[in-house]
């Protein structure tokens, strides 16, 4: 089994390197086998397998769906058909969505005295909540993103604004039916009660969960891998990775030669790319 990484993101969402760029760092970390899984699109996923073809990484199509929760969760979409029209007509909606939001969200903020349009990033592909906390720190509104949450964009601030989102068990039929496997993101940051949840999605059809996370602590590390063997579900790692905006998540950091890992490995390895 060599290195993975199966939650990256690149500048097409909330990353700040290129799809190339993360593949060649990914390169550079010695991971083997790649996912990109950027927020509910894939428009950087032909970037992605072109260089991976010619660096000699195999690359996982990917994406990360933000779904209706009470807190945050997100389910990845791995080795999904990017071309899968359902799936495109979904992203297509989604980022008409997306922009209606943050259009929103930039004007709340600018009646409440923080007008951060001229901090914005630069960004080409899907817009998300941490390109308005980057302008709020830019501008001087936050000392950092996590300030920039908690005083402008969580729920109850200023800056916040409802949406409505695909429901979890809608997110994993659409996952299936583009050819991908449904496994849930970073379970350890679930303000929930994970197992009641875990259960609930695997009678839905999930097949994974993201048991081994930067974040984790070795309690949630194993009730996640204990969640696994109880439902039959494949265990993943991934580092969540976003470049700059998030330093401290280094491609391939969350990976270890745990045998659980293997059955994912050895599905997406051997599959057609």
């Amino acid at each position: 089994m060599e290195k993975m990484d199966l939650h990256t993101h690149s500048n097409k969402s909330d990353g700040t390197l290129s799809p190339r760029e993360v593949v060649a760092a990914a390169r550079e970390a010695g991971v083997a086998l790649l996912a990109l899984t950027d927020h509910d699109c894939t428009l950087g996923v032909a970037e992605a397998l072109e260089a991976g073809k010619a660096l000699g990484i195999r690359v996982i199509p990917g994406m990360e769906l933000d779904t209706e929760f009470p807190t945050e969760l997100h389910t990845l979409g791995l080795h999904i058909d990017p071309e899968n029209e359902e799936l495109q007509a979904f992203m297509a909606e989604n980022t008409r969505r997306r922009q209606a939001r943050n259009e929103a969200i930039l004007q709340k903020l600018a009646e409440a005295g923080a007008d951060v349009r001229p901090f914005l990033p630069r960004f080409s592909g899907n817009p998300t909540r941490l390109h308005v906390a980057l302008a709020l720190v830019q501008g001087g509104y936050a000392q950092s993103i996590g300030q920039a949450f908690q005083a402008y964009l969580n729920r109850g601030m200023p800056g916040y604004v409802d949406t409505r989102r695909i429901s979890p068990e809608d997110a994993i039929g659409l996952i299936h039916r583009a050819g991908g496997l449904a496994v849930l993101a970073h379970p350890c940051k679930l303000k929930a009660d994970v197992p009641a949840l875990v259960a609930r999605l695997a009678g839905a059809g999930l097949d994974g969960i993201e048991a081994y996370y930067p974040t984790a602590t070795p309690g949630q590390r194993a009730e996640a891998l204990a969640l696994a063997r109880q439902y039959g579900l494949l265990v993943s790692c991934g580092s969540d990775f976003h470049g700059a905006n998030r330093p401290a998540n280094a491609l391939g950091c969350a990976w270890a030669p745990d045998a659980a890992l293997e059955p994912i490995y050895e599905r997406l390895a051997a599959a057609r790319p």
